[in-house]
Order: C-alpha cells, then sequence, then structure tokens
C-alpha cells in the first residue's frame, strides 16, 4: 500500500476513535466533561508524522464537540486538540520514550490555557474558574491512561507493525 495513503487512513482512524472515545466515553464535570480522547490524541502524536496527527486530534475534538451539541466549542476544541500534539515525536520505533512522557507536561499546560481561556471569554472569570478543576483532572487522567495504553502497544511492537 503507498505510504501516503496508509498514513491518511491510520489519521482517519485516530480521528474516529478520538471522536468516539471522547464522545461515548465521558464523565460530566462543571462546565465540560472527562473523556479518554485527549490519551488517544497523545498516541497519535507519538505514531504519526505531526502534519497527521494535527489532522486527526482536531478533526477527531472538532467532531466530538459537533455530536455532543458542544457547538460553541467546535473551534477552540479543534485549535488546542492540535496544539497538544505539537509538543510530541513520533521518530522513535516505541512510543513511551522519555521525551513522550515529558511531552505530557506542556500538552497539559495547552489544555488546562486553552480550555481557561476560551472558558473565560464564553463565561468569564468565574466560569474560568469553575472549569479549572475539571480541566486539571482532564489532563491527569489522560496522561495516565495513555502511559498505560502506551506500555500496552509497545510490548506488541505496534509501531513496527503499523509502518
Amino acid at each position: 500500500m503507498n505510504k501516503k495513503i496508509k498514513k491518511v487512513a491510520l489519521s482517519a482512524l485516530f480521528a474516529a476513535m478520538i471522536t468516539a472515545l471522547t464522545f461515548f466515553i465521558k464523565i460530566p464535570m462543571g462546565y465540560g466533561y472527562f473523556h479518554i480522547g485527549d490519551s488517544v490524541i497523545y498516541l497519535a502524536a507519538c505514531i504519526l508524522p505531526t502534519p497527521y496527527a494535527l489532522m486527526a486530534a482536531g478533526i477527531g475534538g472538532a467532531l466530538a464537540d459537533a455530536l455532543g451539541g458542544y457547538f460553541i466549542y467546535i473551534i477552540p476544541s479543534m485549535i488546542i486538540k492540535m496544539l497538544i500534539t505539537l509538543p510530541y515525536n513520533a521518530k522513535s520505533d516505541v512510543i513511551l520514550t522519555k521525551r513522550n512522557i515529558i511531552m505530557i507536561i506542556p500538552a497539559s499546560i495547552i489544555t488546562i490555557v486553552g480550555y481557561f481561556g476560551t472558558a473565560f471569554v464564553f463565561y468569564g472569570w468565574s466560569g474560568a474558574f469553575a472549569g479549572l478543576f475539571g480541566d486539571i483532572i482532564q489532563v491527569v487522567g489522560s496522561a495516565v491512561l495513555f502511559i498505560i495504553i502506551t506500555c500496552a502497544l509497545d510490548k506488541i511492537n505496534i509501531k513496527n507493525m503499523l509502518s
């Protein structure tokens, strides 16, 4: 199969997983909800070349908001989800490198600052601070799940299977 077609297909698969795991598996909290889609965004960023990871994350996050009726969040989520892919690197033969573990920190900061800013624009200071705890839970939960999933995927050597 053509490598470019394979990357596009894998990107579409990641976008679909991000959408499904954000939309269907969620726990409501404050102004938003906890979901496991971000952990798949981190995974996509560690497997796909950056342009493909950007698109998978942005489309997946935006579609989840659209399906959930959170229309005012479509554009902010698309931007934030695309940005959280940027710290990661897909150049290693394994997913869980020291660098990718450390890059959870800037990705988390991007998520927290991005959604805090979005909530501030939509709801003011009180709304922004009301959603802050949920955003912190979101990034911690996503980080833990990402590490667990990646350990399992590295054990089966998934990156070599996908290349």
